[in-house]
């Protein structure tokens, strides 16, 4: 008898045990997933950190790069399906500088949310950043920008908006880079384009800055048929850089000069948006021939039947070519 106490007591014991080993993991769980939604879960406009992957190539002449995530518990952990909407990720690289911005925020910055998104302190948890990587004899050098900071410290009455990705500009006179960032003053409800100077952190208008206009160099490269014909073969080139576009057969990637001779650079051009850049400041045919036969297989004939148009040749006539020694000697460079 006395057995069957002892065993029913300790049956009860047990059943107390477990039921408070639940309601603690139940406080736990309930606590944890405040923790999580606090952290992580109410942020829902948010894009992470990317850093450049890069080597040089022709004796510094041109330089591979692409873009990796840097891992983070916010990368890990915010996923997509808690966002309002995908954020096009600010990943630039122009006139020897790399930007990257990345944020978490609860609502989007965006013009037509002005009236959600209508303050320059972050809220708890917040962040919006611009890093900047400049290049100093081939080393990159970073620079984190406070977002809301450089505003603040610009105007009150302004709200970062949106930065523009798709161009670093240059100063003429004093050679700054810039790139254009969209602010909304608060007070007149209007939005307007500024710039931030990339080298010390701060916002200017537009009437600070003269940018620097005109034609760059390696022009014959869209004047010509030149461009045409690789995008027909799946690679893209514009007069500061080329890549891989969306039509290349990945199959045929392993054929190539870069695959058989480059490793370090094959590499880094099967990363994210990659490219190779062109920093030559004049046009350098033989620069932009030796870069762009790394993208085939060896023995590749880049100027197979390039069209120049009379436009742009030395005699007024249009001209079939074959080689680079031949656009030299009938191409001419459009004058600024």
């Amino acid at each position: 008898m006395k057995s069957k106490k002892i065993t029913k007591w300790k049956s009860i014991l047990i059943t107390l045990l477990l039921l408070l080993g639940a309601a603690v993991y139940f406080l736990w769980s309930k606590e944890e997933a405040k923790k999580f939604q606090e952290e992580y879960g109410q942020f829902t406009y948010y894009s992470p950190e990317y850093k450049p992957k890069y080597a040089f190539l022709e004796n510094g002449e041109a330089i591979a790069y692409s873009w990796e995530v840097v891992k983070s518990n916010d990368q890990q952990n915010i996923k997509p399906t808690n966002l309002i909407k995908s954020v096009t990720a600010v990943k630039h690289f122009e006139n020897g500088v790399f930007i990257n911005s990345y944020m978490k925020l609860k609502e989007s910055p965006v013009s037509y949310n002005s009236e959600n998104f209508n303050r320059n302190i972050p809220q708890k948890g917040e962040y919006w950043k611009l890093v900047v990587y400049q290049l100093k004899n081939q080393e990159l050098e970073k620079n984190e920008l406070d977002i809301f900071k450089m505003v603040r410290s610009y105007s009150k009455d302004l709200i970062p908006s949106e930065i523009k990705p798709y161009s670093i500009f240059v100063d003429i006179g004093t050679q700054k880079k810039y790139v254009k960032i969209l602010l909304y003053n608060k007070i007149s409800k209007e939005h307007k384009n500024y710039y931030v100077d990339l080298e010390k952190g701060k916002i200017v208008s537009v009437d600070e800055v003269t940018i620097q206009k005109g034609l760059g160099p390696n022009n014959f490269i869209y004047q010509t048929s030149f461009s045409d014909r690789l995008m027909n073969l799946g690679v893209s080139i514009y007069s500061k850089g080329i890549y891989f576009n969306d039509v290349y057969n990945e199959k045929n990637m392993g054929n190539t000069i870069l695959a058989k001779e480059h490793p370090q650079i094959y590499k880094i051009m099967q990363g994210e948006d990659a490219r190779i850049a062109f920093l030559n400041k004049e046009t350098d045919v033989s620069l932009v021939k030796n870069v762009t036969e790394l993208f085939f297989p060896p023995g590749t004939n880049v100027f197979e039947s390039v069209t120049i148009p009379a436009k742009y040749s030395v005699d007024g006539q249009e001209h079939v070519i074959n080689s680079a020694e031949e656009l030299q000697k009938y191409y001419k460079e459009e004058e600024n």
